[in-house]
């Protein structure tokens, strides 16, 4: 398995120097037990689950909109969480975490019914040429960095490898959980404006085609599909509905 992973947005070109949480976040996984730990609480927790099956109908909903592909990169892939719903979109999944114990935990799972590949890699510093893969698909990881320049360069990583699409998670600012946040004066969230991330889609030649909400009250986060649609990233055609949905709508 090859030993990729680059700590820290520190070392990525013109990045934004990390912050602490940022850094101890990508060396939490490091483990194999403490990984294993992390992913059985999604398989026996209730709320976790149902938070998986809602994650996973977004998913199917988002794949559907877009042509088989070659090669997908799952990064990070954690334990294999969401794989499952990759494996009937593309013929190669490249799966990816800077966490050496996810993906050997990750290892340790039914294998599917198309070709792996695994590596360790920071998202900040994927080692892959520009469009080196079809898609790329990013769960449950800018919600965890620190500053939100680390959000924005995490972003242009993303639409930088993909030829077609990125599918990403972030928490909403303007979601109701954060707002709510704001009015108990607790801490807000590490947050992106759906404006935010419709503009980054279109700085790395894409645009934000959807970004449904994962729930309406109990959760903040949101599946943003990014299609690429200039030479920036290279112009493919979608399959889009006609019927597109605002970005901003559920």
């Amino acid at each position: 398995m090859p030993l990729l992973a680059v700590f820290s947005a520190a070392h990525t070109a013109g990045g934004a120097q990390p912050v602490g949480s940022t850094v101890r976040y990508e060396q939490q996984y490091e483990d194999f037990e403490r990984a294993q730990k992390y992913n059985l609480k999604y398989e026996r927790q209730f709320l976790k689950r149902l938070s998986t099956k809602r994650e996973h109908q977004l998913l199917r909903r988002l794949l559907g909109r877009q042509a088989h592909c070659a090669r997908i990169l799952e990064i990070p892939c954690g334990g294999g969480r969401i794989s499952p719903q990759l494996a009937g979109v593309t013929d190669l999944l490249i799966q990816a975490d800077i966490g050496l114990g996810q993906v050997r935990y990750g290892k340790t799972r039914p294998r599917l019914p198309i070709p792996q590949v695994w590596m360790t890699a920071s998202a900040f510093h994927i080692p892959l040429r520009d469009a080196g893969v079809d898609a790329v698909v990013c769960i449950r990881l800018a919600h965890h960095l620190g500053t939100a320049q680390e959000r924005e360069d995490l972003v242009v990583e993303l639409l930088r490898v993909a030829r077609r699409y990125v599918i990403m998670t972030f928490f909403d600012d303007d979601s109701l959980k954060n707002n709510l946040r704001r009015l108990r004066g607790k801490k807000p969230k590490r947050t992106m404006k759906v404006s935010r991330v419709a503009q980054l889609a279109a700085n790395g030649g894409a645009e934000l085609a959807v970004c449904p909400r994962l729930a309406f009250v109990g959760s903040g986060h949101r599946y943003a599909l990014m299609v690429k649609t200039s030479s920036r990233g290279i112009s493919t055609p979608t399959a889009l509905s006609p019927h597109r949905q605002d970005p901003r709508a559920d």
